[in-house]
């Protein structure tokens, strides 16, 4: 009874005297208590809640805590019943980041029009082969002097480069003193008498020389047929070998290399000694000497089989030289597919003035080959991603950029020829390099 009454005292003290107010306050504070007795929290458990990782799903547990394996949050799991939806829209968000790459950039669409095809190449500045001019002796005998001492000495058409004893030479001038001392009236002899000279070599000149002076020439000079060089090179087919022995020295007439060249190289010998010597004994038709002549020279570049079914006869080109200012302009004059070390190549060449020897014969040049290339589908060089074996574009379809396989061929700027695998209604990434972190990861699947 006293402890009821002390519980009423203290209670009185508390809120007061038994009014409905007071009562109503002690109700509230009772339900109060009660509750956050329940709840730690301030809210009802429920124990349906479940807690995982999202790193190792297999972590499970009724209450917040941290992932025993890893150390993350572990997240609330949703409840039956409030799973999401996969519709059609979203379905390709749960695709793998190898099949699909999803972002907001800038795209482009193929382009159908004619432009202007460009082909890059180096190669070399060789020599005309049309422009050599060999110099045969046309009878045989012992040469007595020279005037020509080393290879690539110029010479002027009609410049005397050696002279030589023959005695065939010598008996077909004597036959024909003979003829104009004895029967002059005779013109049928006399006349087949002097074309034997002149098939012989001998200038309309020396066989009036010959005749005026009553005496035969024991020695007849041998002249150059034309302006050039001279050096001691012969044609074969269609290159060109070396008759002299290895060089020594310089260069002359803009020989840049002192290798030998092969039987298919237009890269003559440099300076050098001559192989002919006085008082060498010569056979009829033995090509002594070839007279080069750069004032024409050409441009030779090899390509691989790809670029070179691009160029043709008659496309332009724009030519750089190596050391040299400036651009010089020619057209493409020839294409020869060859054979080199078991591939497969397409020679160009090109023919090009040389006035001034300002291009040196072995000189690098870069060629640019420029052609129409007709209607054509075009796409930026950078909408296309090299993947080794193939080429790929990022085409777009729903706001979904795939990866698709492409043909390419032919270059002109910034641009490049598609073959096939792009429409013209098709919306290509810009910068197809942008678009994933590495090529590796790309699954192609038209």
């Amino acid at each position: 009874m006293r402890i009821r009454n002390r519980w009423t005292m203290n209670l009185n003290k508390a809120c007061g005297p038994y009014t409905g107010r007071n009562v109503l306050r002690l109700v509230l504070l009772v339900a109060l208590a009660a509750g956050m007795m329940g709840c730690p929290n301030g809210k009802t458990a429920d124990s349906a809640d479940q807690y995982t990782c999202p790193m190792h799903p297999t972590v499970v547990q009724n209450k917040p805590g941290a992932c025993p394996v890893c150390g993350m949050d572990l997240v609330l799991q949703g409840r039956p019943g409030e799973e999401v939806k996969i519709t059609a829209e979203l379905n390709y968000l749960l695709k793998p980041t190898n099949a699909v790459v999803i972002s907001s950039i800038r795209t482009i669409t193929p382009e159908k029009r004619e432009m202007m095809v460009s082909v890059n190449s180096s190669g070399t500045i060789d020599y005309d082969t049309r422009r050599f001019t060999a110099v045969p002796i046309r009878f045989g005998g012992r040469i007595e002097k020279m005037f020509v001492r080393y290879s690539f000495q110029p010479v002027k058409r009609g410049q005397k480069i050696l002279e030589i004893y023959s005695p065939e030479l010598l008996t077909a001038q004597r036959d024909l003193l003979y003829l104009w001392n004895t029967d002059r009236e005779n013109t049928r002899l006399v006349e087949g008498a002097k074309i034997k000279l002149k098939l012989l070599g001998i200038s309309e000149t020396q066989i009036d020389q010959l005749l005026s002076s009553g005496k035969e020439m024991y020695s007849l000079a041998v002249f150059s047929p034309a302006d050039g060089y001279i050096t001691e090179l012969k044609v074969q087919g269609t290159g060109i070998a070396v008759s002299s022995p290895s060089p020594s020295g310089g260069q002359m007439g803009g020989a840049m290399s002192g290798d030998k060249p092969s039987a298919t190289q237009g890269t003559p010998l440099p300076d050098s000694e001559l192989g002919v010597r006085e008082g060498m004994y010569v056979n009829t038709g033995q090509d002594l000497f070839t007279i080069v002549n750069t004032e024409h020279v050409w441009a030779t570049f090899d390509l691989y089989p790809e670029d070179g079914a691009l160029i043709h006869v008659g496309d332009a080109v724009k030519i750089s030289l190596e050391n040299a200012e400036g651009l010089f302009q020619g057209t493409v004059n020839f294409v020869e597919p060859f054979f080199k070390r078991n591939e497969k190549f397409a020679r160009v060449r090109v023919h090009l003035p040389n006035q001034g020897n300002k291009m040196r014969i072995g000189q690098l040049a870069n060629a640019q080959f420029e052609s129409p290339s007709g209607m054509a589908t075009w796409i930026p060089i950078s909408s296309r991603l090299e993947l080794g074996t193939k080429s790929i574009v990022f085409n777009r379809r729903r706001g979904v950029f795939r990866p698709k396989e492409v043909v390419t061929a032919r270059r002109s700027g910034q641009w490049i020829e598609v073959v096939s695998g792009v429409e013209p209604g098709d919306s290509l990434a810009y910068n197809a390099q942008f678009m994933v972190d590495s090529e590796g990861f790309i699954k192609v699947k038209n």
